[in-house]
């Protein structure tokens, strides 16, 4: 009789073994991320952005993407260059990179490109944002960045004001003098980055890390 249940416990004991195998194998799958210069295709990959990103998500910090759709981003922004111009709308935001640390899945920011009717104009946001000398327009306030510029993509499209915006996460807790200076590094490099690789002319975006309008 004892063996009979040795015999029945036996494989019960297995089972919850390897319940817990992989249970940790689902916890080690979750902790893996990537550092801030290799997400989203190595677009913070220079110094002064990657720089910036770990000092918006935290030294050293591993980062997960999910969510984000580069790809989607260059074929969409194509498709808009060569779509006649009367009768646009304006197109919905495209996630170019979706950043959660990895493990506590906490959101970092969000990066996206959509292609805009115009570029904004007057100051009305000067109280609260700060103006920086890139692209055509570019401001950076406590938690948004964005910058319009122009993408003159080769025939046979046509030019078009293209706007990228980064949102961080009102979880994010990282507010510190700088901030704004780091947000607008990251919305500048990942627009030089999908200009690039769209082939684009004329969009007055600079190099590094953007200086405040004066």
């Amino acid at each position: 009789m004892r063996s009979a249940i040795r015999k029945l416990t036996l494989p019960a004991a297995v089972l919850v073994m390897a319940a817990v195998g992989c249970a940790a194998g689902s916890d080690s799958e979750t902790l893996e991320g990537q550092p801030a210069s290799e997400v989203c295709g190595g677009f913070a990959g220079e110094p002064a952005a990657a720089s910036a990103l770990e000092a918006i998500a935290g030294k050293g910090a591993s980062l997960t993407s999910d969510g984000s759709e580069p790809e989607r981003v260059l074929t969409d922004l194509r498709q808009a260059a060569r779509t006649p111009q009367p009768g646009k709308k304006r197109m919905k935001g495209i996630p170019f990179c979706t950043l959660e640390t990895a493990g506590d899945e906490k959101n970092v920011l969000g990066i996206t490109f959509r292609e805009a009717l115009a570029v904004p104009t007057g100051d009305s946001v000067k109280e609260f944002a700060t103006f920086y000398s890139t692209g055509r327009r570019a401001t950076s306030s406590d938690l948004y960045a964005s910058i319009y510029f122009t993408c003159r993509m080769p025939a046979p499209a046509h030019a078009i004001v293209l706007d990228v915006e980064l949102e961080r996460a009102d979880e994010n807790e990282a507010d510190h003098p700088g901030i704004r200076d780091e947000q607008i590094t990251l919305a500048n490099t990942a627009a030089r980055k999908v200009a690039a690789e769209l082939g684009c002319a004329g969009t007055e975006l600079v190099e590094g890390v953007p200086a405040a309008a004066r």
